[in-house]
């Protein structure tokens, strides 16, 4: 995974195209050497010079990330993101009052779009939607939310928010986080119920 994101670093992406993409990447980096080194501390030195070379750094602490992607070219994704303070965050108001910003609005397909909360977020459940703005030559929109969640020791949990939409102008609930991820949580079972208690 550390090379991988290596090398999307180190390519050149068109103009206009991606926003943000490699900010993104810097970050993953960041929290997968973190990982890593959780479990081999001894590759920390070398760790250090390669994510330097690449620009990134260490995570400084904990961190909850939303991130978007689409799988389709020239059509138009928005990602909102509400919180249980009422606070509503999309491409013309990126940031929640409750804390967390959106790093770009793709517009030209693919995505990625990035909602992180620096810290431990303090303005559970948060509802993730998304709005297929724009449905351009494509026909449809499919893809995912990935919920991210490093603990600040190279603990991460992830969970996966995969859709399928094709109305334009459609909104659609990828449901909520009601509250931290949990290690060696296991997916939503056949009924709908999260083991783990937080995702619904």
């Amino acid at each position: 995974a550390f090379s991988c994101l290596e090398g999307g670093l180190r390519r050149d992406y068109p103009e206009g195209r991606f926003k943000e993409c490699k900010k993104i990447l810097r970050e993953d980096l960041g929290l997968v050497a973190a990982a890593w080194v959780a479990r081999q501390p001894g590759v920390r030195a070398s760790l250090d010079s390669r994510l330097n070379a690449a620009g990134a750094s260490w995570p400084t602490g904990p961190s909850t990330r939303f991130v978007l992607t689409w799988e389709t070219d020239a059509n138009d994704v928005d990602f909102h993101i509400k919180d249980g303070k009422g606070g509503h965050a999309f491409f013309s108001s990126p940031a929640l009052p409750s804390g967390g910003s959106l790093y770009a609005d793709v517009t030209t397909g693919y995505g990625p779009e990035c909602f992180n909360i620096p810290g431990i977020p303090q303005a559970f459940p948060y509802q993730l939607q998304i709005h297929y703005y724009s449905r351009g030559p494509m026909g449809y929109g499919m893809g995912k939310v990935e919920v991210v969640q490093h603990d600040g020791k190279g603990n991460l949990c992830f969970d996966e928010r995969p859709y399928l939409v094709m109305n334009d102008q459609a909104m659609v609930d990828l449901g909520t986080l009601a509250g931290p991820l949990s290690l060696g949580s296991t997916p939503m079972d056949a009924a709908g119920d999260s083991p783990r208690g937080a995702v619904k």
